[in-house]
């Protein structure tokens, strides 16, 4: 399998060569079923090629971990052969579940493995963030409410949503230290580990795709043509 070629630019890593990244693509892609049928939605195909070979390409400095589950893990097991680790978490246990089952480094991020960022974009912090875009957002984008630089709170699929908020671009930088991991499964992300600790944001001038509803895949597909 050869990845494509560089065509677009997302993210480069911060200063230090290996930092861990885990790239979460474990779900089960309900709403995007009509279109990968039964495939998962990082594996939809793009112009011939996966979504998930447009993310990695464009991923620069990182030591990249795919985390799966036992529902997709022979779809992505194929990855090792590229020196990308794979790991199962066995049963899904939610959006930070895997926390609890592998062995953490000091600092890492975490990155939504539906979503491509568009833009050379530098990720450096040293401190718990969420990166985060000014959007105009809809009921179903979450979104953070933040105050000198710190995030005072999240937001999930308001309703009454409108005008421009601080959408969260899915990636995080995370330290150990920080982390009290619940113990108890499914552990989420967005409710039972960010809201528990000391969170900064930064604001990243990008352009978000998400391709979680088959609308959505088809603005990713027509914006690398």
């Amino acid at each position: 399998m050869n990845f494509p070629r560089n065509i677009l630019t997302m993210i480069v890593t911060e200063l230090h060569q290996g930092t861990k990244l885990y790239l979460l693509v474990g779900g089960r892609g309900t709403r995007l079923a009509s279109i990968t049928k039964g495939k998962p939605k990082p594996l939809v195909d793009v112009h011939h090629r996966s979504f998930l070979d447009y993310v990695l390409e464009n991923l620069s400095g990182f030591s990249i971990t795919l985390v799966c589950s036992d529902l997709n893990y022979d779809e992505f097991v194929q990855y090792e052969k590229h020196g990308i680790e794979v790991f199962n978490e066995g049963s899904p246990s939610g959006t930070a579940g895997f926390l609890s089952k592998i062995d953490l480094p000091e600092s890492f991020y975490v990155m939504i493995g539906v979503t491509f960022v568009a833009g050379d974009l530098s990720l450096d912090v040293d401190e718990a963030t969420i990166f985060v875009a000014e959007e105009e957002v809809t009921h179903d984008v979450g979104y953070i409410r933040g105050k000198n630089g710190k995030v005072v709170s999240f937001v999930e699929k308001n309703p009454d949503a409108s005008g421009k908020e601080l959408v969260s671009l899915g990636i995080y930088k995370l330290f150990k230290k920080d982390l009290d991991i619940p113990k108890k499964l499914p552990i989420s992300m967005e409710y039972d580990i960010l809201p528990e600790i000391d969170v900064s944001y930064k604001i990243l001038k990008t352009r978000r795709f998400d391709i979680g509803t088959p609308d959505r895949l088809k603005t990713f597909q027509d914006y690398i043509c």
